[in-house]
């Protein structure tokens, strides 16, 4: 095997290697969530943020199976737009339920009533936390994240520019777009000119090769 070919091999593998990592950071920068300052830490079904941006209503249902029992809220945590009216619906499991907001914005009744509703709408941007009185230390909490701006898939305006600014996500440099530009470039670069010409000048370096004698020779 000739050095031309190690090199060639070399170059391969390393843009396979790059071509994978481009790949998978899309799927890591979109499972990060906000910080929820341990509000979830004994929460047993809480597995990230729901992304229901662009619903003009959202159902939750209350007294679902987690923690232990029916003492969960599912989803534990979602995402909305502004205006976005969630619905918390009983499934009658697990006793009497109760959902209060940790600032005091919003509270239901407690009641163990299957298919009792309680909605709130959200039209400020924030995380409001919220739980269940009666089984909080069980772990029976949620929290809905209200987005800065609308989604492109909402009705206010339709996806121009605000599709393109919503939830801060148009700058992230993980995104499939950067990916598939990186890739674009790395094939650019290995196309079989420009592997050529690379060789053809590594050719000339080599002691023997036709090139200019090294100094001190």
């Amino acid at each position: 095997m000739t050095d031309a070919d190690v090199t060639r091999r070399r170059l391969l593998q390393g843009a396979a290697g790059l071509t994978v990592a481009a790949a998978a950071r899309p799927a890591v920068a979109q499972s990060d969530g906000p910080d929820f300052g341990g509000w979830f830490d004994n929460v047993g079904n809480y597995d990230g943020v729901v992304d229901e941006t662009g619903s003009d209503e959202v159902t939750v249902s209350v007294g679902s199976d987690a923690n232990g029992g029916a003492f969960g809220f599912d989803p534990a945590a979602v995402e909305v737009s502004p205006g976005t009216t969630v619905v918390w619906e009983w499934t009658g499991s697990g006793g009497s339920h109760n959902v209060v907001a940790e600032d005091g914005t919003f509270e239901s009744e407690l009641t163990k009533e299957s298919g009792y509703t309680f909605e709130y709408t959200f039209e400020e941007a924030g995380t409001d936390k919220y739980a269940c009185t009666p089984h909080r230390s069980m772990g029976m909490k949620g929290a809905v994240v209200v987005s800065e701006a609308s989604s492109g898939a909402s009705g206010d305006g339709g996806g121009g520019e605000s599709g393109g600014s919503s939830g801060g996500s148009g700058g992230d440099p993980f995104s499939p777009g950067a990916s598939a530009l990186g890739i674009s470039l790395l094939i650019a670069f290995l196309s079989p000119l420009g592997l050529a010409a690379f060789l053809r000048r590594r050719g000339t370096d080599e002691p023997g090769s036709g090139g200019r004698p090294r100094s001190g020779d």
